[in-house]
Formats: structure tokens, C-alpha cells, sequence
């Protein structure tokens, strides 16, 4: 599409504005429902889709519309949306009933795909209203645009809010609250900022050359990183022989790396070759390239393999079925690529629309189907760890009941419920295990990783260094410590310490327990535990100074001692005022054990 078409094609800033005022009003009355828990609230499967339509409908119609065609396309934005708005429903209906357990895993495993998921089917609107095949170069020119609108766009609105609030702050100063009080109530800020996106979108959409020229400094970016990431692709692969894989897998984080690398190299070969109807590069490093982006395959299948360990060992979770969803289009993508670079050489750059344009549509499908019911990763990770149970590879008291409350939704709450009543006169302490389930393990640091890593249960007797002295672990206590950031560093880290101090803290004649991880000879995580009545530990806020090194030293060394404050607290209302004697300074004293 030429400048000129993509300038004057934009409707009449009148529409675009009431379009984004409606979606504030929208906007406003969902968000008013939710503060103040009313209908429709607390029923989620209506108030996800309602969001869906608030959210997805007016900001595709704003991105999508123009002058000609604007009927067929409206109805087809609007066709497209009551297909989001189901899947939003069956999304819902997972959330349900609501309170019981949380939905945050959920909503981000919706709302995610659901973003791109508008920005692949806006790709596809124009031909799909003007009834012909797609164009892949106007579909790549698209893409572009659409990304840089919607950025910029959400900036402008960014900075408008930066704005209001150093000008209520500024009047506030000189005792002029009035400003402060209107730009931070919700029935103005909604309908504001909706309108100011709208703005921005009429904006940017009109500034077809600056939008070109942004698009042009980045594809220039991609131009000069491209020789390097697969330089360091063909590096890596040159390397493995003599290093094996087990180091890549010890970090555990090795098949996220693997798949950061191969979706840079794709979004990189994409930008610099875009339709292929030119070569950016001299033919010696063009044929270079192109025989680095024949060696992506082994990167995307690399990637499967640690997926598949992972897998083999500990089972389905969610997080693990996105990975493998991601690692297989990857590898797809990587194949395509590859293919056409053994088959036509360097000629292969002009058949990208052969496999970018299916690949978009799979992509598409796929978004959607993995939030209906033909695909719900919460069951099928739910059924893999049940299966783990049953063939007795865990014992029942050692499933992820964390997990499943948190990530499994419906299916899993409904599991657990049958499990409490089945169990709740039987076996309490299984019952316990559920209704204050442990966390046994962080995914967040490589979702799909290597094979356990960051998975097996520190032995606390063996790998924590005790003072004063020797003493029992309870097993309460070390299984409550499991969970803290102290224990995630070590099991990362074979070379972090980890310290676990015992004292009485509150004279009441029975210890408390303070474990202290240090890296790097600083110390970097400390929480401290307290024994309840339920025989179950809470955890203890800690105020973490910022040691020298001769403390942390002092430290290595279990230089500990329980002190009495010299000043005690100062309760008004629930504000504590804590007392810092004037030879320590605030800013360097650590908090008394």
C-alpha cells in the first residue's frame, strides 16, 4: 500500500473519536462493576467476554476502518469479535465460581494470544473484504504499521497521563487540590485516555512517511544484527561437540535460551528480507546468511529436546504446553526457512510469502483454538500429573496442589473439592496439604527448561551451613523454607551459600529460624520464620541492609547474637514508628535478629 492510500484511507476523525469515547463510557461501567463487586462482576463467564468486546472491538474498528468498504468492514471486525467474545465465555466459565481460587495464570494465558491474536486477524481483514488472496507485501507493510500505531499511540497515552499528574501535583503544592482530585477519579481518566488513543491512532495513521521511517530505522537495526545472531547460532552448534548438552541443561534455563535465540534469528530474517524483492547484503555475506538460516532447525530442535526431557521427567503443566506450542511453530518457521535455502539458495529470500503467509494462519488458528475447549491445557496438564499419581512415579502427598489452585482453574478446583471431601475425615493432613498448599517450585526463570533443575527439593541438613551451632531442621520448617528466594538462588547457583540462623526473637522460649542466602560473598535474600500454634511456620518480614564486606564476613563466620532494642516501637493506628539510635544511622543498620 503507497503512503498516499495508507493517509487519506483513514475514516473521519469524528467516527474514530466517538468510537474511542463509547469504548471509555465501556470501559468505565466494567471497571465500576468490578470495584464495587456488582453484576456482572461476579459472573465471570459474561464479564470476560464484555471486556473482550470493551476492549478488542473499538480498537479494531480503529485500526481497521476506512473510507471505502467501511459497512463489510465493520461487520467483519464485528464477526470476528463475537468469536472472541465466545471463547471469552468458555474463558469465564474456568474463572467460576468466582473467589473460589485465582484467575490471574488464567486471565494473562487469555489476554496474551487474545493481543495477538487481533493483530494477525487485522493482517487478514483488507482481502478478506475485498474478497481476494492476500497480498503479502502489503500484508508485511500492515504489520508494521499496525505495531508502530498502536505503540506510539499507547505512548502518546502514557504521556498524557504523565502530564495530568504532574499538573495536579504542581497545583496541589500551592494548595490547589482541585486538579489532583479530577484527573485521578476513574469517570474521568477512562474516557480521556480512551479518546486520547483514538486521537493518537487518527494521528499516527496519517503519518504514513514518519510511521515508514520509523519502520525503516528498525529494519536497519535488524540489518546490523542479523550477521551476528547467526554468527553466534553457527558458533553455538560449532561448539556443542566438544561440550555436550548436559552443560546447556544444567544452567535450567537452557531451552528458553534456545528459543530467545531462534525467534530472534526469525524476526531478524524477516524484517532485513521482508518480501524478498531485494538483497540487503553484498552476494558473499548474503550467501552466508543463508546458510546460517539453514542451521535454525538444529537450534528449534535442540529446543524440543529439552522440552521433552523436561517433560519425560516431571510431566504437563501449563507453562509447558505454551513451550511446546511456541518451540513447534518455531520449529516450523525454522523448517520452512531452512528448506527454501537448501532448495533455491540464494534466491530463497523471495519465497518468504510461501512460508510466513500459511504459517500467519496457522498462528491464528491456533491462538483460538488454545482458548476454547478443543484445546485446554489446564485438563490436559491436570490429567499428566494425575497420571503421575497413579502409576506411582509421586506419592499424592507430594503433587502440586500449588499449582493446580493457581494454574489449573476449573478443572483443578474442581478435582481439589472432590479430593478435600473425600479425604476430609480420613486423612486431615492431606486435606491440609490442600486447602495451604506449598510452593514447590519456580517455573519463571525457564519455562520449559532443561531436565529438573530448579524442580528438586534442597536438602537444607546437607547444604545449609546452621548457627550457632548444630541443630534439628523441623521438617515443617524445611518445607516451608523450599519456596523462598534464598532456596530458588541455591539450586541455581551450586555456588551460593545459604545460612539458617536459629533464636529465640520473642522470648517466648522457643526458636525462630532466619535463613540467610548469600551470593558472590553478598548477601543477597533473608526471611526469617515463626512457629504457629498449627505446627505450620509463617514467614517473618525483614528489613535487608546493605552489608560491607568485613560484615558479610562476619557473617561467614556465625558472628550472630540476639540484641534488645534500645528504643522500642511507637504504634498510632496501624503506622509503626521505629527509633533508630543516632550513632547508627537508618540507611546502614541491619534489623535485630
Amino acid at each position: 500500500m503507497n503512503p498516499e492510500h495508507q493517509a487519506t484511507s483513514r475514516p473521519a476523525p469524528g467516527l474514530m473519536l466517538l468510537i474511542s469515547l463509547l469504548q471509555g463510557l465501556a470501559l468505565l461501567l466494567l471497571w465500576r462493576a468490578a470495584t464495587n463487586e456488582v453484576w456482572p462482576s461476579q459472573t465471570p463467564a459474561l464479564n470476560f467476554p464484555l471486556w473482550t468486546l470493551a476492549t478488542a472491538l473499538p480498537l479494531l474498528l480503529l485500526l481497521g476502518l476506512e473510507n471505502r468498504n467501511q459497512r463489510r468492514t465493520a461487520l467483519a471486525i464485528a464477526g470476528f469479535c463475537a468469536a472472541l467474545a465466545l471463547l471469552g465465555a468458555h474463558i469465564g466459565w474456568q474463572a467460576a465460581p468466582w473467589g473460589e481460587f485465582p484467575v490471574e495464570s488464567l486471565t494473562a494465558a487469555y489476554v496474551l494470544p487474545l493481543i495477538l491474536g487481533c493483530f494477525l486477524g487485522l493482517l487478514f481483514l483488507r482481502p478478506l473484504v475485498e474478497w481476494r488472496s492476500p497480498d503479502y507485501g502489503e500484508i508485511f507493510a500492515d504489520s508494521w504499521r499496525n505495531a508502530l500505531v498502536a505503540a506510539l499511540s499507547s505512548a502518546l497515552a502514557i504521556g498524557v497521563t504523565i502530564v495530568l499528574m504532574l499538573w495536579g501535583e504542581l497545583f496541589r503544592v500551592i494548595g490547589i487540590e482541585f486538579f489532583i482530585d479530577l484527573f485521578t477519579e476513574d469517570w474521568f481518566l477512562f474516557p480521556v485516555l480512551s479518546v486520547v488513543v483514538g486521537f493518537g491512532i487518527h494521528i499516527f495513521r496519517g503519518l504514513a512517511g514518519v510511521i515508514g521511517g520509523i519502520a525503516s530505522l528498525l529494519q536497519g537495526l535488524m540489518w546490523l544484527l542479523l550477521p551476528l545472531v547467526l554468527t553466534v547460532t553457527a558458533l553455538f552448534l560449532g561448539a556443542l561437540p566438544f561440550t555436550g548438552l548436559e552443560p546447556l541443561w544444567s544452567t535450567g534455563s537452557g531451552t528458553s535460551l534456545l528459543m530467545a535465540l531462534n525467534l530472534f534469528a526469525l524476526f531478524a530474517l524477516n524484517a532485513v528480507y521482508q518480501s524478498g524483492g531485494h538483497e540487503p547484503y553484498p552476494p558473499p555475506v548474503h550467501r552466508l546468511l543463508c546458510a546460517g538460516a539453514a542451521l535454525l532447525p538444529a537450534i528449534s530442535l535442540l529446543a524440543l529436546y529439552g522440552l521433552y526431557l523436561r517433560v519425560d521427567q516431571y510431566g504437563w503443566t501449563v507453562a509447558r504446553c505454551w513451550a511446546l506450542l511456541i518451540s513447534l511453530l518455531i520449529t516450523l518457521f525454522s523448517l520452512g526457512y531452512a528448506g527454501g535455502a537448501l532448495r533455491f539458495r540464494a534466491q530463497w529470500t523471495a519465497k518468504l510469502a510461501g512460508v510466513n503467509l500459511p504459517m500467519s494462519a496457522l498462528m491464528l488458528g491456533l491462538i483460538l483454538l488454545v482458548n476454547s475447549p478443543l484445546l485446554d491445557f489446564r485438563k490436559i496438564s491436570l490429567a499428566s500429573q494425575q497420571g503421575r499419581v497413579e502409576r506411582g512415579e509421586i506419592a499424592l502427598e507430594d503433587f502440586d496442589f500449588y499449582d493446580t489452585r493457581e494454574n489449573l482453574g476449573r478443572p483443578g478446583w474442581l478435582w481439589m473439592r472432590d479430593l478435600i471431601e473425600d479425604n476430609r475425615e480420613s486423612n486431615p493432613e492431606l486435606v491440609q496439604l490442600m486447602l495451604e498448599p506449598i510452593r514447590h517450585h519456580e517455573e519463571s526463570f525457564d519455562f520449559a527448561g532443561g531436565p529438573g533443575i530448579g524442580d528438586e527439593p534442597l536438602d537444607f541438613g546437607q547444604r545449609a551451613i546452621l548457627r550457632p551451632g548444630p541443630f534439628a531442621i523441623p521438617e515443617t520448617l524445611a518445607a516451608a523454607m523450599q519456596s523462598s528466594a534464598a532456596a530458588t538462588i541455591a539450586r541455581f547457583d551450586p555456588e551460593a551459600d545459604l545460612y539458617l540462623f536459629q533464636a529465640d526473637l520473642n522470648g517466648d522460649g522457643s526458636p525462630e529460624y532466619i535463613l540467610i542466602g548469600s551470593a558472590g560473598g553478598m548477601m543477597v535474600e533473608a526471611t526469617g520464620y515463626l512457629l504457629e500454634d498449627s505446627g505450620a511456620f509463617s514467614q517473618l518480614p525483614l528489613t535487608l541492609p546493605r552489608l560491607t564486606p568485613e560484615q558479610n564476613q562476619s557473617l561467614a563466620d556465625g558472628l550472630v547474637e540476639v540484641i534488645d532494642p534500645e528504643f522500642n516501637h511507637l504504634r498510632i493506628g496501624n503506622v509503626i514508628l521505629q527509633v533508630t539510635p543516632p550513632e547508627a544511622p537508618a540507611a546502614r543498620s541491619p534489623q535485630p535478629f
